[in-house]
C-alpha cells in the first residue's frame, strides 16, 4: 500500500528531512496560499514541484499500485537514456526516495518541461489566426520518432503534451503507461484519457509500439480543423479535455455532428471520411500519422459518413474522462481525496480578497461556508491565470471544475470544513446549463427509455406471473430543458389491486365503489423493467411489444381482439376483468 495523498502533503512539508536526494532536500516546495505543499495532478502519482537553486523538478510519488513499477520505470529510463531525444524529459526512478511513516516508497524526479500544456495553449491561442499553424508537423515528427524508435507514450492527451517556443516545439510528460521493447511482457498500466483513445481501446487494452497512432490522428486532424476554422471551438464544445472530438464521436461518427460538420470542408472531407472508418474499424488496423495523412492503409469499411449526421444509434449518455461528482454530495467528494475528479454543481455565494489584505483568493462556495462543503479555490496564480475571474454575477450558474480533490481544510475557530479542487488555468471550469449539468450527473446506465406495458400485458402479468424480458433500451437524447424526476428501480410487483386501480387512471374511468376506504397505493412499476431517474420527452410514441405466453385458460374472444381500450357496450372492460380475474 502507498501513502495517501493526506501522508505526501504532510512529508513535502518537513521534504528536507523526509526526502532522501540531497539535491530536492535543499529545494524550495510550492504550496498553496493555505501554506499546504500543492499537489498539480492525479491519475497513478501525485506531483510535486520543487526549486534548486536556477532548476525546477517535478515530483511524482504514487498512491496508488502499479505493477512492476521499479522494473516499468527502469526500462523507460535506460530506453531513453539510449535516445537523447528532445521530445523526452530526463528523470530519475529512485526506488527509496521518500521516508513516510517508517516506510520507505519510490518517487520520480523530472526535469521540468518549459513552455505550457497543449491544453492551456489550445485554450488561450484558439481564437488567433495562424497560432496553431506549426503544431500539425510538430506532431507528425513526434509520431514519426516514436513509429522510428518503436516506443509509445500510451497516453498521448492535451495534459501530457508540452508546447513551448515560437515553433511550437512539443515534448511528452508522464511516463506511467509507456512501452519500450524491454517490458513487452508486462500489461498496459492504463487506459488513456477517453477523448484520444479509440473506442476499442480500453476493452482490448494493448500494450505495443503502435498505441499512440490513434491519439496522434485524433489531435492532429482536429489542429488542422481548427486552423482552417476558429469557430470549431465553439460549435464543437471543445475545452482543454477535449479538442473537437470526443468519445461520442469516436463511438459512433455516423450521428456525430461533428464528423457531419467536417465532411462539410472540401479540404477535410477526405480526412474526415478515412477517420471515421478507422474509428469503425478493429484498433489494431488505425495506420501510423503519415499514412493516414496521405490516405494510405485506410482501413476498408462500407458505411460511409455525410454532411448530415444519420439518427443517433446506442449511446451510453455522458462520458467523462473522471468520475463525476455533485458538488452538493460532501461525502462522496470527500471519498475522493487525491484523485482528479470533475465536480459539477451550482454556485450558491462567491467569497473574495482582495489585493493589499493578504494573499488575493476567489472561493466558488456549492454550499454556505459554514459547514461541509466543496469549494473552487482560486489563488492568486489562478486569478492571473484566468480570462474571466468569477464574481457574485456567477451566483446560480451552474459549474463544471475538472481538477485534483484537495485534502479537507478545517477551521475549528468558525467552524467549518473545506473540500477544494484548485484552478490554476483557463479552461479548468465552465459554465454549463441546467440541464447538461444534470445530464452529465444522471449515471449512463439510467438514459434510458423503456415502453411501459399495455393494460392487458400488466393484467397477463398479474394472472400468470409471466417473466417479461426488458427490450434493448432506446438512448434518451441529451435534455433540453431540467428533466422531472421519475419512479425509482427496484419497486416490488404491482399486485392485482394495483394494476387495476392503474387501468382506472389509463382510461379515465371512474371506479367502481369500494366495499370499505383503503389507504391510497402507489403507482404500479412493472417488475424488472428499467426506469429513467429522469424524464426525458421522447420524440415517437414507443410502441409495447407483445410478450409469448404460457398456455392460458379459454377467456371471451373479445378481450383477446381488443385493439383499442375501449369500453364494450355490453359491458365495461373492468367489470369483465374484474370477473376474469377472480372467477
Amino acid at each position: 500500500m502507498y501513502p495517501t495523498f493526506e501522508k505526501y502533503n504532510i512529508a513535502f512539508a518537513a521534504h528536507q528531512k523526509l526526502l532522501t536526494d540531497p539535491e530536492l532536500q535543499k529545494g524550495v516546495v510550492s504550496k498553496s496560499s493555505l501554506g499546504t505543499p500543492l499537489a498539480i495532478s492525479g491519475g497513478f502519482a501525485l506531483t510535486y514541484t520543487i526549486k534548486a537553486g536556477a532548476k525546477k523538478y517535478a515530483v511524482r510519488c504514487f498512491h496508488r499500485e502499479s505493477k512492476a513499477l521499479e522494473r516499468r520505470y527502469q526500462a523507460i529510463e535506460r530506453r531513453l537514456a539510449q535516445l537523447h531525444a528532445p521530445c523526452f524529459l530526463h528523470f530519475e526512478f529512485q526506488p527509496k526516495g521518500i521516508r513516510i511513516d517508517g516506510g520507505t516508497y519510490p518517487i520520480v524526479k523530472m526535469a521540468w518541461a518549459s513552455g505550457v500544456t497543449l491544453g492551456e495553449f489550445l485554450e488561450d491561442n484558439h481564437r488567433v489566426p495562424g497560432a496553431l499553424a506549426s503544431l500539425p508537423a510538430s506532431l507528425l515528427a513526434l509520431s514519426n520518432f516514436l513509429e522510428k524508435s518503436c516506443i509509445a507514450h500510451g497516453d498521448v492527451q492535451t495534459g501530457n503534451v508540452m508546447v513551448s517556443g515560437a515553433s511550437c516545439a512539443v515534448q511528452l510528460i508522464d511516463y506511467d503507461g509507456m512501452f519500450v521493447d524491454e517490458i513487452r511482457d508486462l500489461q498496459n498500466s492504463e487506459a488513456g484519457h477517453v477523448n484520444f483513445q479509440h473506442p476499442e481501446r480500453r476493452p482490448k487494452n494493448p500494450f505495443g509500439p503502435t498505441m499512440d497512432r490513434f491519439s496522434l490522428i485524433a489531435l492532429s486532424l482536429a489542429l488542422k480543423a481548427l486552423n482552417e476554422d476558429v469557430t470549431l471551438w465553439g460549435r464543437s464544445k471543445s475545452e482543454m479535455d477535449a479538442i473537437v472530438f470526443r468519445a461520442s464521436d469516436y463511438a459512433d461518427p455516423l450521428s456525430s455532428a461533428v464528423f457531419s460538420e467536417l465532411m462539410r470542408k472540401p479540404s477535410l472531407a477526405a480526412h474526415a471520411q478515412n477517420f471515421a472508418a478507422v474509428c469503425m474499424s478493429p484498433l489494431e488496423l488505425t495506420p501510423s500519422v503519415e499514412d493516414f495523412f496521405a490516405g494510405r492503409n485506410i482501413p476498408a469499411t462500407a458505411k460511409k459518413i455525410g454532411a448530415t449526421p444519420s439518427l443517433p444509434g446506442h449511446q451510453s449518455g455522458y462520458i467523462s474522462v473522471y468520475d463525476v461528482l455533485s458538488a452538493a454530495d460532501y461525502e462522496k467528494c470527500l471519498q475522493r481525496v487525491g484523485d482528479k475528479v470533475e465536480v459539477i454543481g451550482r454556485v450558491v455565494e462567491i467569497s473574495t480578497r482582495k489585493p493589499g489584505t493578504g494573499a488575493p483568493y476567489v472561493f466558488v462556495n456549492f454550499g454556505r461556508w459554514r459547514g461541509k462543503i466543496f469549494k473552487i479555490a482560486i489563488w492568486q496564480e489562478g486569478i492571473q491565470a484566468l480570462s474571466d475571474v468569477p464574481d457574485d454575477s456567477w451566483k446560480g450558474r451552474w459549474i463544471s471544475v475538472i481538477g485534483l480533490m484537495q485534502a479537507p481544510y478545517h477551521n475549528e475557530e468558525k467552524k467549518y470544513t473545506h473540500l477544494a479542487v484548485y484552478v490554476t488555468a483557463n479552461g479548468q471550469m465552465t459554465v454549463i446549463s441546467e440541464a447538461e449539468a444534470k445530464f452529465r450527473l444522471t449515471p449512463p446506465a439510467a438514459k434510458v427509455v423503456s415502453p411501459r406495458l399495455s393494460e392487458i400485458e400488466a393484467v397477463n402479468q398479474v394472472k400468470w406471473k409471466v417473466t417479461r424480458l426488458p427490450p434493448n433500451p432506446i438512448p434518451a437524447a441529451r435534455p433540453a430543458s431540467p428533466a422531472a424526476s421519475a419512479a425509482p428501480l427496484g419497486t416490488k410487483p404491482s399486485t392485482n389491486k394495483q394494476v387495476l386501480d392503474n387501468l382506472r387512471k389509463a382510461q379515465k374511468a371512474p371506479p367502481p365503489p369500494p366495499a370499505a376506504p383503503s389507504p391510497a397505493m402507489p403507482t404500479p412499476q412493472p417488475p424488472r423493467v428499467p426506469q429513467p431517474p429522469q424524464a426525458r420527452p421522447a420524440p415517437t410514441v414507443l410502441q409495447p411489444v407483445k410478450p409469448k405466453l404460457p398456455p392460458e385458460p379459454p377467456r371471451p374472444s373479445s378481450l383477446q381482439r381488443q385493439s383499442s381500450y375501449q369500453r364494450p357496450k355490453e359491458k365495461s372492460m373492468l367489470g369483465r376483468i374484474f370477473d376474469w380475474l377472480w372467477k
